[in-house]
């Protein structure tokens, strides 16, 4: 049973990347969640899996004590465990043995102890992420683009923009609430949206010119339009 003398939380939907905010409400059987009207990238509303966030939030299914082998242990026989099977395999094949692989849903600080422990404490470079795999053409463009990892704009900035090219990005699914407020724009602002995409999306019925580029030769119309 929930803890229902607590009262609203404001949170962030984990869903897609524009983090949306959300108000989330303990009830006695469920939690309630609706947008969060002063968060600055949803402005209060949310997409058909933000409005569902409350329906995932039951108990059932979900591992709430350590298990080794099945069987339910204490936190600190699991801990021992986890500690003397890093040793052995250490001590046996070397640190290069022992490997991470975390999620992109980890907060910056759950980042920083697993990268700390992996790098400063066993001492080896092994860890990666669903994150870094997923974000890495993108981080390769901005470095070499602008000097850093940043993503260089705005949710403003769009709103502010007269043309905007959504290259291979079917925005519609992924991230319905950025398409609501281009959608926005468009009716108010007169904006235009061009999307480059082989495929046929719900963003490609929606846009102003959509280009069906073949397969890998979005990068020969990049190089014509730079000469």
């Amino acid at each position: 049973m929930r803890n229902v003398s607590a009262g609203p939380t404001r949170t962030t939907c984990p869903y897609c990347g524009v983090g949306c905010g959300v108000i989330a409400t303990p009830r006695k059987d469920a939690v309630d969640v609706r947008g969060d009207p002063a968060h600055p990238a949803n402005r209060g509303k949310l997409c058909v899996k933000g409005n569902a966030l409350g329906e995932t939030l039951g108990l059932e299914d979900r591992l709430l004590y350590p298990e080794v082998r099945g069987e339910r242990v204490s936190w600190d026989s699991a801990i021992a465990t986890m500690a003397s099977e890093f040793k052995r395999c250490i001590l046996q094949y070397g640190p290069e043995s022992v490997a991470f692989y975390v999620s992109g849903q980890l907060l910056t600080e759950d980042y920083y102890v697993a990268n700390k422990f992996m790098k400063g404490y066993i001492g080896v470079a092994n860890i990666d992420t669903n994150s870094r795999l997923c974000m890495s053409s993108a981080v390769a463009g901005h470095k070499r683009a602008f000097g850093e990892d940043v993503v260089p704009v705005s949710y403003e900035d769009l709103e502010l923009a007269d043309l905007i090219v959504l290259v291979g990005s079917n925005t519609a699914w992924c991230h319905p609430i950025i398409l609501q407020r281009i959608q926005a724009a468009r009716e108010t602002r007169g904006m235009k949206l061009v999307v480059l995409d082989p495929r046929k999306t719900a963003t490609t019925q929606l846009a102003d010119l959509h280009l069906p580029l073949a397969p890998g030769t979005n990068v020969h119309l990049f190089n014509g339009l730079l000469v």
